[in-house]
């Protein structure tokens, strides 16, 4: 007796933990083939899913909610990686998965891969993401030669799917793309549509240019001009990655921006390029004996603290390394208590040599958030890698 009780009890622990798991995603569609499936329950991030008549492609496998800051231990999204997969067979009629599409290697991106190798899906991605992958462990304990035959390295433009009505083109961003999140980075452009899939490079948000005639953009924005300007693309949507959040209908936008929108987004906005380089003239003796004033202009212009932090990693990659310390100290006076803005800080006194404060910093973090277990070793392994 005690034995089906325990039974009852797992299968009706199962059935709610399929029901919840369904609920975890939800799909909007679209157009005829393309449809996003959101499978964050935090920021909104969506898997774009494009349906063929026999198979499926995925853009991206965003399973986490942590974007790209976890760098260990990324074997964990292949729980939800599986409940996502049924979801997308419930869905789409038990179609299979041909492709998975992925622009970089951050965990928005890549997470949970597993499940869909499995069951015969192909991974698109750049040559240096997919390696990355590797060494920090994505696939645990897998062979990684039997996965790497279900893998299509890309490192210069290409295109799939070239003999159905729906091919996709894989834009391949190299080094003169100054602005990746990655060193390596994938555009995917559906010429059928005139749509674009620029996942987090599309680095825009919806503005009322009435209400806010003055603003300033990532350079994210400036480089997917460029990838669209360079190859004389028609394009007449922009997909990005994580939706944004209508707070008056408590529901989640489309991932969308048409042309228009953003032509008139570059017009009236200013590139973070060009603020960052007017504060870059600033002489590190004048940044030493006028830190308040400095963060008193920064709060009457009210100038996102995104962009000080932008300026000193800016910085960093010129060497610059005790302007960028001092710079680092303005953006945490400017804004207090921000733990991405603490380990700007920890690596920007590492960078100038101060490892003292550079080791206070990083035990700091380890106590106040787990995302940042041991950072002085994180900051040390970038100043090696360049990245």
């Amino acid at each position: 007796m005690k034995f089906i009780y325990t039974l009852l009890l797992a299968l009706v622990a199962s059935t709610s933990l399929y029901a919840q798991s369904d609920k975890q995603f939800s799909k909007t569609v679209f157009s005829k083939e393309i449809s996003f499936v959101r499978t964050d329950t935090v920021h909104g991030t969506q898997s774009t899913v494009i349906e063929y008549p026999k198979f499926l492609v995925i853009i991206e496998l965003p399973m986490i909610d942590e974007g790209g800051g976890r760098s260990t231990n990324l074997v964990q999204d292949i729980p939800k990686a599986e409940r996502f997969l049924n979801y997308l067979k419930k869905e789409y009629n038990n179609k299979p998965i041909k492709y998975v599409l992925s622009s970089h290697w951050h965990l928005h991106s890549l997470s949970g891969i597993t499940p869909f190798f499995n069951q015969g899906a192909i991974l698109v991605a750049a040559k240096t993401n997919w390696e990355y992958s590797i060494k920090n462990g994505l696939f645990g304990n897998a062979e990684i030669k039997t996965l790497e035959k279900q893998v299509m390295q890309v490192s210069r433009d290409t295109t799939i799917l070239n003999n159905t009505s729906f091919p996709i083109s894989v834009l391949f961003l190299d080094a003169t793309y100054s602005n990746k999140p990655t060193k390596d980075y994938l555009f995917f452009y559906m010429p059928s549509n005139k749509c674009i899939h620029a996942s987090c490079m599309c680095a825009m948000n919806e503005i009322d240019f009435k209400q806010k005639p003055e603003f300033i953009y990532n350079d994210r924005v400036t480089d997917l001009e460029k990838a669209i300007k360079s190859r004389n693309l028609d394009v007449e949507y922009l997909f990005k990655l994580t939706a944004d959040l209508d707070k008056d209908k408590k529901n989640y936008k489309l991932p969308v921006f048409n042309k228009s929108y953003f032509e008139e987004f570059k017009q009236r906005g200013t590139p973070m390029s060009e603020i960052v380089n007017s504060y870059k003239k600033y002489e590190l003796s004048f940044l030493q004996i006028n830190k308040d004033s400095i963060i008193h202009s920064l709060i009457t212009k009210k100038i996102p603290a995104q962009v000080i932090n932008s300026l000193v990693y800016s910085l960093i990659k010129e060497k610059e390394f005790l302007k960028a310390l001092h710079w680092a100290q303005v953006l945490n006076l400017y804004q207090i208590g921000e733990f991405d803005f603490m380990d700007t800080l920890g690596e920007a006194y590492y960078n100038a040599g101060d490892f003292v404060m550079a080791q206070n910093i990083s035990n700091q973090l380890a106590l106040l958030n787990p995302k940042f277990p041991n950072q002085f070793k994180e900051w040390e392994l970038a100043k090696q890698t360049g990245h």
